[in-house]
This record gives C-alpha cells, structure tokens and sequence, in this order.
C-alpha cells in the first residue's frame, strides 16, 4: 500500500536551534497515527513540516509518493489539510469561515457551487457546528472556534488530515465527538490521520500507531501496546507511570505512580 504522507530523514531548525533531527514517519489510508511526546519534543515542529508550512533543512517530505516541495501550494490543499491549535479568525459566520476550506478547490473570489456548500454542510455536521451557521466566529466560545477551524479543514476534504492537539479547549462530550470522528474518517473514509495529542490514554484509544517523540527524534512507533508501556513512557517522560488495561476494549491505560 502507498503511503499517503512520509517524511524521510527530516531535520528542522527553529531560533538556530535542531528541533527536528533524522526523522522518519510513514502514514498510510485508512489508519490513524498518533504523535505523542513531552512538551517540546517537536510534535507541532512535525506536523507543520507535514503540512509544508515549514521547510525542512535536510530530509523530504512526501505526499502520495511526490516531494512535497515540488508541488504548488494549492494541489497539495487539495489533498492535505491541516487543523492547527490556533488560526487567524475574521468577523465571518461560522458558515462563510468554514467555507473558506473550499478556496483550493474555487479559488478565493469564485462564489461556492452546490458541491461547495454540501461539503460545508457536511464538514459543520460533523463537527456540531449547524445550529450555530450564522453566529461570527469571533464570538464563540474557545472550543466552538477549535470545532470550526476543524470544520474549514474538513470542508477542504482531503485526503490527508493532520490535527492539532484536537481535543484542546473540548469539553468531555466533544472530545469524544472529536476522537471518534477521527476514527471513523480513517477506517470509514480511508483518510490518512495524523493527530498530535498530549493525553496518552486518548492517543491509546485513537490511534491505529502511535509515534513517541522525544529531544526532536522518534524514539519508537507501533501499535499502542508497542509504544505505551512503563518503561518507556518512564524513561521519555521522566516520570515514573504504570500500565494497566481499559476494562473494555483493553488499550493501555497510564498512569503516573503517586508519591514519586
């Protein structure tokens, strides 16, 4: 099967500063993968070098088997999109914003066709966005706004889908809306998900693979229970944790150890 998205020996400088150093990360249709690591690992650092927002300076990124690079920005926004932490909002309706992930596909000054607006639809059902179509933007609540930024992502449907830190600023209900989504987007859709996370039990439920970074490198990628056990997450996150079973789908459960 063809990767959908790989990095092949990827190094990223930021400030002078290696945050990325020998990188290599694979990601394929129809599976979730999963970044995880401490605060300053490079997870963000790697997903903006995925999504060809930073440039790397050594090492390639490609998509669908082409160098990222050499591709115009607009058909890799056909293909790729990216729900970053934060995003520049202007006062539109939630609707106008998340119609804003149609520009690859029209242009920014072709008005939406009956595709467009479907995929609209579709992307502020997902996120449970409908009833608030025509409130700014600006006025919703942190979360409602991280829902629409992944709507306006949505409405570019691609066929890569990097986000994140999704479920930040979420409450319970939608952080599970938000997780599930990702699920189904993969297995259902065949879509390529790339999710950065900084809850382990959350990364263990999602995701097909988890990839642990650390110190700009990848220090191991597998299945959840491959990555997910006491040692290594003790020895990464300098905590010591024990690793117990989800009562009902038996995914790693971590928790640090008290008194340590």
């Amino acid at each position: 099967m063809t990767d959908s998205l790989a990095a092949e020996g990827l190094r990223c400088v930021l400030g002078g500063r290696d945050v990325l150093d020998e990188v290599r990360l694979q990601v394929r249709p129809g599976e979730v993968l999963a970044l995880i690591g401490p605060n300053g690992a490079g997870k963000t650092t790697l997903l903006r070098a995925l999504a060809r927002l930073l440039r790397p300076l050594g090492g390639a990124v490609s998509l669908e088997g082409q160098d990222i690079w050499r591709l115009r920005p607009r058909p890799v926004a056909r293909r790729l999109a990216l729900a970053p932490q934060g995003a520049d909002l202007w006062p539109l309706t939630v609707e106008q914003f998340v119609g804003l992930g149609r520009a690859p596909h029209r242009g920014w000054l072709m008005p939406l066709g009956p595709d467009d607006h479907a995929a609209v639809r579709a992307a502020m059902g997902r996120t449970g966005l409908e009833s608030m179509r025509e409130r700014q933007v600006t006025e919703l609540s942190g979360g409602e706004q991280r829902r629409a930024i992944l709507a306006r992502a949505l409405a570019q449907e691609p066929r890569v889908l990097l986000l994140d830190e999704p479920t930040a600023a979420l409450d319970l209900k939608y952080q599970a809306a938000i997780l599930a989504m990702a699920r189904r987007l993969a297995h259902e859709d065949g879509l390529a998900v790339v999710v950065t996370l900084h809850d382990l039990n959350q990364a263990a439920g999602v995701a097909d693979r988890l990839a642990l970074l650390a110190h700009g490198r990848v220090q191991a990628v597998g299945a959840p229970d491959e990555v997910l056990t006491a040692e290594l997450i003790s020895a990464t996150y300098e905590v010591p944790v024990a690793v117990c079973r989800h009562p009902l789908d038996g995914t790693p459960l971590i928790t640090p150890l008290r008194g340590e």
